[in-house]
């Protein structure tokens, strides 16, 4: 997530004594990144041997090459194949944490920034027996060839409740409704039982990727205690998920969240002007031939 934080130094004691340093953060990190993971190291020169020697580098070297590239694949998550090699920085406060923003630019942020109609898919069969995939849904313009499924990332953000309609609602997004419902004294329009549920989604989510970035702590900060603000990290790349994610459009748009009434087809004919999909939506819905889905920015849930 961008941050609009510039880097900031930081007094750290220095080792052995109590008085502090000007040591800054990024001079702390300075030439200490992370080692590079499954980086193939460069073929060196083999020197004159016999026959038999050199048959033994080779055999030892394939041997090794063999369990070094098993680890490689094991460090790439099992789906979207994605390594941990995207750069990141921690920062204690970012835009959507801005203690200096108004209310407004907070909500607005929270209501359009959050990609909460996001991270349902539509996989072909093929693709998901490849993937070891249990089976799901079909796919609604397209049931004998492809299926729905959801990116779990996207269930961090969106909280899905269970209906086997995929009507679903975005957890960190309704927590923050609800928090700011509160604090303005106005009715709550999420239920006590959903937002339970999306706060067990997030601690079973941490649990489970178990980020473990050390994060230090600022000693005399002049912003008080914000540990690991500033700290730099490794992440996966989540621009190639949301690639993965836009290649596999279900034509979903969480149409009138909260209408129980509503046909959730009405939410799958969202396709593209070229889709192959669109003479079979016109055809359901008795549209006429020119009929194309207008766009749809998604409902407003907060006062911006």
């Amino acid at each position: 997530m961008a941050s609009n934080q510039s880097a900031q130094k930081y007094r750290l004691l220095g080792s052995g004594d109590d008085e502090t340093s000007d040591t800054s953060l990024g001079r702390l990190y300075e030439g200490d990144r992370p080692l590079a993971r499954c980086k193939r190291s460069p073929w060196k020169s083999v020197p004159r041997v016999t026959a038999m020697v050199i048959s033994g580098i080779i055999g030892g070297f394939a041997l090794g090459y063999a369990v070094h590239s098993s680890r490689c694949a094991s460090a790439l998550s099992p789906y979207m194949r994605l390594a941990t090699d995207h750069s990141d920085t921690l920062w204690w406060t970012t835009l959507y944490s801005n203690e200096t923003a108004s209310d407004s630019e907070l909500n607005e942020l929270w209501d359009t920034q959050i990609p909460w109609e996001s991270g349902i898919v539509a996989l072909k069969n093929e693709e998901a027996r490849a993937l070891n995939l249990p089976e799901s849904q079909p796919f609604p313009w397209d049931a004998s060839r492809k299926s729905l499924y959801i990116v779990n990332a996207h269930h961090v953000l969106h909280c899905v409740v269970g209906d086997p309609r995929l009507e679903a609602a975005v957890a960190v997004r309704n927590l923050y409704i609800s928090i700011q419902q509160y604090r303005t004294n106005t009715p709550q329009t999420i239920n006590y039982p959903h937002i339970l549920h999306c706060l067990d989604t997030l601690r079973l989510e941490t649990m489970c990727t178990a980020d473990d970035t050390l994060r230090y702590v600022p000693l005399n900060s002049a912003h008080g205690y914000r540990p690991g603000d500033g700290q730099p990290r490794m992440c996966r790349d989540w621009d190639r998920v949301r690639e993965f994610v836009e290649s596999h459009d279900p034509c979903y748009r969480y149409l009138k969240p909260g209408d129980t009434e509503l046909s959730n087809l009405e939410r799958f004919k969202f396709c593209s002007e070229n889709s192959e999909y669109l003479p079979k939506i016109r055809k359901y819905f008795k549209y006429d031939a020119g009929w194309t889905p207008e766009p749809q920015e998604g409902p407003r849930e907060l006062v911006w």
